[in-house]
């Protein structure tokens, strides 16, 4: 493991490494707080994405507490597995593999997709000391044709381009309620420049199979949905930090029904924000309301509490 020095003038992440079990290198970035004592907070990021799609929210988070964003392996400068082990359960053991050799005794986890389904899963194995969670538009129960397409847009993604702004107009045809710096910023950190001159995705594409189900492929089927559905609803019901479930607005995944039923029924300590504008990509279709919801909850944990009052 990559001790990175504290800094207190630190502005720009510490990029370090973990190794892990079956000798995957996994990359993270690392803010040190600028001031204050606040708990670490763990960033884990969606299917296809990397650590920097957390930066807006981690400049924001350190002033007051130090910020850790995990590249999962086969994204960002993580790793690709060349057996293609992407399962939840091998996400799972990155997770607390990360989380005991940096050290982590009490902190946050804000988390996006499938990085929060993978947090999910490891607090209900591993009963971490968390002093909150955000959730970020998932849920146990998945909308089948909003799923679909991520899985279809991953498959139909070319592996390689012949520039960072032909990516740019490529990500931007995904992201289409997101600004175009936005897109430009994820097009600029999502590619690894190749001898020939041309870029390449670091998203490993044998990914996108891997994370799927067989059975998912089915006309209207959903591929996140079997059989991890039960055990997330299970695995949501011990969750007894502080919870704060975002969703989009037009989320094509996340359905208002399942996160009423998510924060009003099922888990203990939860309270739902729905961001304006946004779909499921909350973080990079609404970034300036997404970090502040988050950097809101978060603050207020250790002073009166957040408040209890859902918005529609």
């Amino acid at each position: 493991m990559s001790n990175p020095e504290q800094n207190t003038k630190q502005t720009e992440p510490i990029s370090a490494f973990i190794h892990l079990r079956d000798r995957i290198k996994q990359h993270y970035l690392y803010w040190p707080a600028l001031k204050g004592d606040g708990e670490p907070v763990l960033l884990l990021h969606g299917f296809t994405n990397d650590a920097h799609i957390w930066d807006s929210l981690a400049h924001k988070l350190v002033k007051q507490r130090p910020v850790y964003a995990l590249d999962f392996r086969g994204h960002g400068d993580s790793d690709w597995d060349p057996y293609a082990n992407y399962t939840h359960d091998t996400l799972v053991e990155d997770l607390h593999e990360t989380v005991t050799q940096l050290g982590l005794k009490e902190f946050s986890i804000v988390a996006h997709s499938l990085g929060a389904r993978v947090a999910i899963l490891y607090h209900q194995k591993y009963s971490p000391a968390l002093t909150a969670m955000v959730i970020v538009d998932t849920g146990p129960e998945v909308r089948a044709a909003g799923v679909n397409k991520v899985r279809m847009d991953a498959e139909a993604m070319p592996t390689q381009f012949d520039s960072i702004e032909a990516y740019t107009d490529h990500l931007a045809s995904i992201y289409m309620l997101a600004k175009r710096d936005h897109v430009a910023s994820l097009a600029q950190n999502g590619l690894r420049a190749l001898p020939n001159g041309r870029y390449e995705v670091k998203t490993d594409p044998a990914f996108t199979k891997a994370l799927w189900n067989p059975d998912s492929y089915h006309k209207n089927a959903s591929d996140l949905r079997m059989p991890l559905n039960d055990q997330l609803w299970l695995a949501l019901s011990t969750l007894n930090a502080p919870t704060l479930l975002l969703r989009g607005q037009i989320s094509a995944i996340l359905s208002r029904k399942v996160a009423d039923k998510m924060a009003h029924q099922v888990i203990p300590n939860a309270h739902l924000r729905v961001i304006a504008g946004a779909g499921h990509a909350v973080l990079v279709d609404q970034p300036e309301q997404f970090c502040e919801q988050t950097c809101d909850f978060l603050n207020k944990l250790g002073k009166s509490g957040p408040s209890s009052n859902d918005n529609g």
